[in-house]
């Protein structure tokens, strides 16, 4: 059961080539054992018609199964809404996936350079060899806004305190 879907982000497209072996023909196995591939299965949805041939979309050969079980009687697509709601869940297993080896190497003592590096060799993330910036620069800015998010708990900590003496010394003048 064939099925074309986009992805937009060369890095998510990467990732996904990662994630599902290629067939023969140059399909992507689509495997219902991983939570991506059952999210996939859930988005399909059925035509009599057959759908436009994009080129730059990656082709999926899908498992049968009973949540798919009259697939083989028509054209399967994915609507542009369902294409785009499983960039956005690639991106965020890619994202978990990230934050995962990462804190696994910093907890093991290694470098930045060398836990992003290691990452990008595992998972067979080629393109990004040359420039491993992208990464580097969103691990910055979730390091800058967990920094924030720690601030604004410290500012607020720091004036309920205050204002628990301030209130407190009142009382003590005003008895």
């Amino acid at each position: 059961m064939d099925i074309q879907l986009t992805i937009t982000k060369d890095l998510l497209r990467e990732y996904f080539r990662y994630l599902f072996p290629l067939d023969a023909r140059g399909r992507y196995l689509i495997d219902r054992s991983s939570d991506l591939g059952k999210a996939i299965c859930s988005f399909v949805r059925y035509t009599h018609t057959k759908p436009e041939a994009d080129p730059q979309a990656l082709r999926l050969l899908l498992p049968k199964s009973d949540g798919l079980k009259n697939a083989p009687n028509y054209y399967l697509y994915f609507s542009r809404e369902d294409g785009l709601r499983i960039n956005d869940l690639l991106e965020v297993f890619f994202h978990i996936d990230f934050d995962r080896f990462y804190l696994k190497g910093r907890k093991l003592g290694m470098m930045q350079k060398d836990i992003i590096e290691s990452f990008i060799v595992s998972r067979k993330l080629t393109n990004l060899l040359q420039d491993n910036e992208t990464l580097k620069k969103r691990e910055y800015r979730e390091g800058l806004r967990l920094l924030q998010v720690r601030c604004r708990s410290l500012c607020k900590k720091a004036y309920y305190r205050h204002e628990k003496i301030e209130s407190g010394m009142q009382n003590i003048l005003v008895n």
